[in-house]
């Protein structure tokens, strides 16, 4: 651990309870009172039980909340089409905030149902649309690469993307009537928005990153200012989807880009370009996160065994350019692990930006990570 963080670490974690208390309570001393509002006078022995204390919140199978699930839900979009939404949910009272999550090309509501579940069993409301591009709304035997190579040209779907992200934030209130057990539970103050490879990108457009139109507007902006955070799983680079040089110059909110050391783009670029985001972002709040032999697909859950398909959904795992994009050689048996890493990343993510919570800040700046996955887990911050 770095000089710098160690002294945050003993400016923020100040010793308020008794040493004896503080010995039998690590939950409670990691809690956010004691990390946030206490800033004076923590002894080098207390740094370690808050160390081993964050390292208890972010385990890959901890289950905090029971999750339920409203499924079958619909908004009608400006152009009249209709789509579909799932959303996970903690079953207990209290309010807790909002975290949108943009599918990949061709996939649909039900295929990250393992980060879906996992985030709602910590405390958020975890939203997940259909978009127009979903194999599960066609009717006719296309597959993946019919849908990445009109994804690649086509302006209209890049924008309609966005404005599927927008009008899901601007409903918040006709979900609650839907499905009336999210009544009064959603924080409209605390939303993040995430998204795997084509939803990536929309969740890059959503958090502030402009682009050129093809024969349009220059620049063209389509940022959130209700969207606190974003996560990107696999995200794009310059050179495709209208994304320049500038794109990320006006990128301030806070950011976690995850990518790995076999993940590939539609169009065979590699991880150099999967880690611009953060690499052309301004600093301040931003994370990289570069996991050993994951994948384009390694990202979630699918591999491991832990997310849903649909019935049409499976055709996403057919074909030669799915399985350029899925170049791991790893066994089955290494995936689970792949994506337990970025259960956690992302989790202590969120703590950090949707929850306010130091201590998450703390772990994200640690090497606890890269010591839980033996060195598999590379994490940047600027």
């Amino acid at each position: 651990m770095s000089k710098t963080l160690s002294s945050r670490i003993l400016s923020c974690l100040v010793v308020v309870l008794p040493l004896g208390i503080f010995s039998i309570s690590i939950v409670t001393a990691c809690s956010t009172t004691v990390v946030r509002d206490n800033t004076s006078n923590l002894s080098v022995s207390s740094s370690s039980s808050i160390s081993r204390s964050m390292e208890s919140n972010y385990q890959p199978n901890s289950v905090p909340y029971a999750v339920g699930i409203a499924d079958n839900l619909t908004l009608t979009t400006a152009s009249k089409r209709q789509m579909p939404l799932k959303i996970y949910y903690p079953e207990s009272q209290g309010v807790f905030p909002v975290i949108i999550f943009s599918h990949g090309a061709g996939a649909s509501k039900d295929s990250a149902e393992a980060l879906g579940r996992f985030w709602a069993s910590h405390g958020y409301i975890s939203i997940h649309p259909t978009h127009a591009d979903s194999l599960a709304l066609r009717n006719d035997d296309a597959g993946l690469w019919e849908v990445v190579s009109t994804m690649l040209k086509d302006s209209n779907g890049w924008v309609e993307r966005a404005k599927d992200i927008s009008l899901i934030i601007d409903s918040l209130d006709n979900l609650a009537k839907q499905a009336p057990q999210l009544q009064g539970k959603m924080d409209r103050k605390r939303i993040g928005v995430g998204g795997h490879s084509y939803g990536a990108y929309t969740a890059q457009l959503i958090g502030g990153a402009t682009i050129d139109i093809p024969g349009g507007a220059k620049h063209q902006s389509f940022a959130s200012p209700q969207v606190k955070a974003i996560l990107l799983l696999s995200p794009q680079g310059r050179g495709q989807q209208g994304l320049t040089d500038s794109s990320w110059n006006q990128m301030n909110k806070p950011m976690m880009v995850m990518t790995g050391s076999k993940d590939q783009g539609a169009q065979g670029k590699g991880t150099d370009w999967k880690r611009e985001p953060f690499d052309f972002a301004p600093p301040g709040n931003k994370y990289l996160v570069f996991i050993k032999n994951a994948d384009h697909f390694s990202f979630t859950g699918r591999q491991a065994g832990e997310g849903g398909l649909g019935l049409r959904d499976s055709r996403l795992r057919r074909g030669r350019f799915r399985d350029r994009l899925n170049n791991s050689s790893d066994t089955v048996n290494n995936r689970e692990p792949i994506f337990d890493y970025v259960k956690i990343a992302s989790l202590a993510f969120w703590d950090a930006y949707l929850k306010d919570e130091n201590s998450a800040r703390i772990y994200l700046e640690s090497d606890n990570l890269a010591k839980y996955s033996k060195g598999n887990v590379t994490l940047s911050t600027k």
